[in-house]
């Protein structure tokens, strides 16, 4: 399974990728939306994950958002906010500007590994 995740802090990229990979997947790191964006071109993704805030005069995560659901090639990828908004409301707002998932900082690794579960069982059928 491949996994990009979107993540400026790389401590957090790195247990991120750690957690990921002891679980057979493989996790592709964009330190910033730029990147992302060309990554997404060059490899075959199962799940996206994107941190919101992704640095000073950066694009955010949520621009990102929109920008992945212009591309037909990502059109059935599932994409997950990895966010420290964590404030009542937020997980809804994420989710009504298109994020199918959203994961509060730090990350409930069990859920996020439930919900991994569920994309690999929906690729397989």
């Amino acid at each position: 399974m491949n996994i990009l995740y979107v993540e400026d802090n790389k401590i957090n990229a790195m247990v991120m990728d750690k957690m990921l990979s002891k679980n057979d997947a493989k996790v592709i790191i964009a330190e910033n939306a730029s990147k992302a964006l060309n990554m997404v071109k060059e490899v075959s993704l199962d799940l996206i994950l994107v941190d919101i805030n992704l640095g000073l005069n950066q694009m955010d995560g949520c621009e990102l958002l929109k920008h992945f659901k212009k591309l037909d090639m990502l059109k059935n990828i599932p994409m997950y906010a990895v966010t420290a908004y964590a404030m009542p409301g937020d997980s809804q707002r994420f989710i009504q500007l298109g994020f199918d998932k959203y994961f509060s900082k730090p990350v409930n690794f069990e859920k996020l590994l439930i919900a991994i579960s569920k994309v690999k069982k929906s690729n397989v059928s």
